[in-house]
């Protein structure tokens, strides 16, 4: 009996330090702060941003890995009481500490159908999860020494009077997620997001029709003409901005079928942008290496390298020290660097990425990452929550056609 109640003891601590996790990266995720990839996105298959990203990650607008880390502190607090028998009726606490550990594992279980039957990606560390409540109700269930139906249905009546330990377990689980959810949205400075949310909606709306007719260097999602919504992003792969939103938008396209995402080079660099004053070719030559690599399938690759190169990029003083770390990188990707500096020379690259920056100019793009929604300006298209808002709006709008 010590050993199953140490091992669900156990499991319950890495529980909350796994949704602990989740949680810590859910908030950058969701408000455009980003700062690099989960842990747990291995492949296209197994990505946790995208799940994190999707409709099923939270609960009346709460995260799901708040939920659960609070449910297990819950539960952990439950099981040290009925281990040590700090109740008038230990076999009958136990029973109700059984009880929540079950009311874990089938939530978990409706959690796997769900990401089975709804979602194209998955997340290796909610799976674990998954195993773990698993492993936390059977092992508490052998420690029971009566039957454990009988016995719960003579227990339902004492319930109000003899288990208060078990109602405010009940109790501290919605309180508790309320809390830290609102402790991680204060400090993220997120507070006031349903208005952002409005403010940028009833913007875009009203935004003027941009066109964009250039050849973006990258794509991602169905075709135009399948897409709901289509996001058109301006990025400079040397903006920090950039790489932060750059996270949301891969996990939000990745987690929505019916989402577009078109990349945009708008390098703030007088050498290949003729609406920037000044630059020393680092950003045109990052945006054409990367315009390259799409060549060969590698763009997307490509960039998310450099993005993670970012500060070892920003400390260089010209296109001359910037090779070797491209070089790098594109080693990295598996891409051969001589074929790539072959490639960057050509005039044709290089007109290229000056016309999507002419195109920027068009659109009137002053800074990065600017996006575009459906070819409307979408101020804070970098967050999550107005994503969504903007893609509910044009499945509105494509179901009154």
């Amino acid at each position: 009996m010590r050993r199953r109640v140490q091992l669900a003891l156990f499991c319950c601590l890495v529980s909350i330090a796994i949704h602990f996790y989740l949680s810590n990266h859910y908030y950058p995720l969701k408000f455009g702060f980003s700062t690099g990839n989960s842990a747990c996105n291995l492949d296209s298959k197994f990505d946790c941003d995208a799940v994190s990203a999707s409709a099923f990650s939270a609960f009346l607008g709460i995260p799901l890995s708040v939920w659960g880390m609070i449910a297990n502190v819950a539960l952990m607090l439950l099981i040290i009481v009925s281990a040590l028998e700090w109740s008038e009726r230990p076999e009958r606490f136990r029973r109700w500490t059984v009880l929540f550990a079950g009311a874990s594992f089938a939530t978990s279980l409706v959690m796997a159908v769900i990401s089975l039957t709804q979602m194209q990606t998955y997340c290796l560390f909610c799976i674990g999860l998954y195993l773990l409540s698993a492993i936390i109700f059977f092992a508490l269930k052998g420690t029971l020494r009566e039957p454990f139906w009988q016995h719960l249905k003579l227990d339902l009546p004492h319930m109000w009077r003899e288990n208060k330990g078990v109602l405010s377990a009940l109790a501290f689980v919605p309180i508790g997620a309320t809390l830290s959810h609102q402790m991680f949205i204060q400090n993220y400075g997120a507070g006031k997001m349903n208005e952002i949310v409005k403010e940028s909606v009833a913007n875009w709306e009203v935004d003027t029709q941009q066109t964009f007719v250039a050849q973006p260097s990258l794509t991602m999602g169905p075709s135009p003409e399948a897409a709901v919504l289509t996001l058109v992003e301006f990025a400079d792969l040397r903006c920090s901005h950039c790489r932060r939103a750059n996270y949301t938008l891969h996990a939000f396209v990745k987690a929505h079928p019916d989402v577009r995402l078109e990349f945009y080079a708008f390098p703030l660099d007088s050498t290949c942008n003729e609406k920037v004053e000044s630059g020393n070719g680092i950003s045109c030559r990052l945006a054409e290496a990367v315009f390259c690599a799409e060549k060969e399938n590698k763009g997307w690759d490509l960039q998310k390298t450099l993005f993670d190169m970012q500060d070892q990029i920003n400390s260089l003083g010209g296109v001359t020290d910037l090779d070797p770390v491209l070089s790098q990188a594109a080693s990295q990707q598996g891409l051969n660097w001589e074929r790539l500096q072959t490639c960057m020379a050509d005039s044709t690259v290089k007109d290229a990425i000056k016309t999507q920056a002419k195109q920027g100019s068009l659109a009137n793009v002053r800074a990065t990452p600017t996006i575009f929604a459906n070819g409307k300006l979408a101020n804070r298209g970098q967050m999550l929550p107005v994503l969504e808002a903007l893609r509910q709006k044009a499945l509105q709008k494509r179901s009154n056609l």
